[in-house]
């Protein structure tokens, strides 16, 4: 058996025997456990005073939600990379004289979203409804890792947006065009950042 097994059986056995928290915390710990061990121990059985203890609610593991979750993100990746494509060679198309290829980036960037906008909103509401019927799902574990990803990506993006500013700025190439590229990279960035900011505290315990 598992130590982290061992020491989740001990914490429950002790709360059924009427010992306090404080109590068993101070044994583990001199027992040789972290804080952080006997604080995860400890947090998996609920205060209600009822014996035995009553387990908290744990993180779930599906290839189910692998494969729709990894999908959906990918989607999304794919689909605001060629968004911000398309939006970024329409500023160009608005401050060149020639075109530069930026008809054909358009016309790739357009034909991605056609394919992956739809299927990402049909994923998206769709795992919504579900969520809605089933709030135990909130407690998906690749739905958390896949959406701190997202978070990841959006804030590295925002922050590379932010130092390319600078570096332009210093260098005094901070056009009408630089600016505008670089807030649909903050839009988009931001929207997406700030939609999974909302989204990932959802089915925490209160």
């Amino acid at each position: 058996m598992a130590n982290r097994d061992e020491l989740n059986l001990f914490v429950r056995d002790a709360l059924v025997t009427g010992k306090s928290r404080d109590e068993i915390a101070s044994v583990l710990t001199g027992a040789g456990w972290s804080p952080s061990e006997v604080n995860d121990a400890l947090g998996a059985w609920d205060e209600t005073p009822f014996s035995p203890p009553v387990p908290r609610p744990v993180s779930t593991v599906s290839a189910r939600d692998f494969f729709v979750y990894a999908l959906t993100f990918g989607l999304l990746l794919i689909g605001s990379f060629n968004l911000v494509l398309v939006l970024q060679a329409l500023v160009d198309l608005a401050f060149a004289d020639e075109s530069y290829g930026e008809t054909e980036i358009i016309r790739w960037g357009v034909s991605v979203l056609i394919v992956t906008a739809p299927l990402y909103l049909w994923l998206t509401l769709r795992e919504r409804r579900k969520l809605a019927q089933d709030p135990a799902l909130y407690r998906s574990a690749i739905r958390k890792w896949l959406t701190y990803l997202a978070l990841l990506f959006a804030a590295m993006t925002l922050l590379i947006v932010l130092i390319a500013t600078v570096y332009a700025l210093l260098t005094g190439d901070l056009t009408g065009q630089f600016i505008a590229k670089a807030l649909i990279v903050v839009v988009v960035a931001g929207g997406i950042f700030l939609f999974y900011f909302n989204d990932i505290g959802r089915g925490e315990p209160q």
